[in-house]
């Protein structure tokens, strides 16, 4: 009994163990399968979701870099463009007028220029200066000159306590500002673009020598691009200093006065042209009696000829006198 029940046993553990080891390779082959299975899922929704996500957010900027420091985690802010600013050529013009009396006009405009022409040239240059005017009365002036921006910003700023000073005003200021960027651009591209044609036909007249017409020809062109290179070579001298110089041009005008050296001037005038008027009026009637005399001569003997020609005919001048009526019986 007992070995029927040991073989019973040991035939159940041997078949047991053939199911262990039947299916081992189903069973190590299936999660190498699961995981291809897995593997290939996941590959399709990682592209399923790459098209629906969002862009990734872009990367911060680097300690040194600037490019986008501005607007930085502002939505639709503008970008900023890469590189320094540009340089932007301007050309200042300024004028100011001032009210100064009469008496000290004159001493202000001279201080004005004798302060330009110390600076010297590279600070000021004098353009023009003018007086005019009687000290007791009206006087007129105007200063232009160009000035370096720092120098004149300095001259500028002490022209208000000068006009103090001689009991005057500043009256009104203007600013205007031109931008030359554009046309000093346009002009330095035109000037690299016809020195490189310049050294092109130079080459091409020192390495080919052929016919003596198409030499000539060659030496017209490179005359005439070099006349031009010449030109545009001054037109950016003038435009360079215009930016290097500022304008400005200083209006002066005498302060009015209730009682002038000229107020009576006009009634002066008039008494001292009295006699003058007086002779200038029988002059002009002269000059009418001179002008009608010559048709008088002419003219007066004909009319009496006319009139003792009709006194001669009865008072007729054509046919005969007309009967008169006969007058009624009353």
């Amino acid at each position: 009994m007992r070995r029927f029940v040991a073989g019973l046993i040991l035939a159940g553990a041997l078949a047991a163990c053939g199911q262990d080891t039947m299916p081992a390779t189903e069973e190590a082959a299936a999660p190498e399968m699961d995981a291809r299975m897995a593997s290939g899922e996941a590959v399709q929704d990682a592209l399923i979701a790459g098209a629906a996500a969002p862009a990734p957010a872009a990367p911060a900027n680097e300690p040194g870099d600037t490019s986008n420091s501005r607007g930085q985690g502002t939505p639709g802010a503008p970008s900023q463009p890469n590189g320094p600013a540009p340089v932007l050529f301007l050309a200042y013009a300024y004028q100011m007028g001032l009210e100064i009396p009469s008496e000290r006009l004159s001493g202000l405009v001279e201080a004005h220029v004798q302060a330009c022409q110390s600076a010297g040239p590279r600070s000021c240059q004098l353009v023009g200066s003018n007086v005019s005017g009687d000290p007791e009365s009206t006087m007129n002036g105007y200063v232009s000159l160009r000035g370096e921006p720092n120098w004149l910003r300095t001259f500028m700023s002490g022209l208000e306590a000068q006009a103090d000073a001689a009991g005057g005003r500043i009256l009104a200021e203007t600013t205007n500002t031109e931008d030359l960027t554009r046309q000093i651009v346009d002009t330095e591209a035109r000037q690299r673009a016809q020195t490189s044609l310049r050294d092109r036909l130079q080459r091409l007249l020192d390495s080919r020598p052929g016919r003596l017409s198409d030499l000539l020809e060659v030496e017209r062109e490179l005359a005439r691009v070099q006349a031009e290179i010449d030109a545009l070579q001054s037109n950016l001298a003038v435009m360079r200093t215009r930016v290097a110089m500022s304008e400005l041009t200083l209006q002066y005008q005498s302060s009015p006065k209730p009682l002038r050296g000229d107020t009576f001037r006009p009634l002066g005038d008039a008494f001292a042209g009295f006699l003058g008027i007086v002779v200038a009026g029988f002059a002009a009637i002269i000059t009418i009696i001179a002008g009608l005399l010559p048709f008088a001569i002419v003219l007066v003997p004909i009319v009496w000829a006319i009139l003792r020609w009709r006194r001669a005919r009865g008072g007729r001048f054509f046919g005969r006198k007309a009967e008169q009526a006969p007058a009624k019986s009353e």
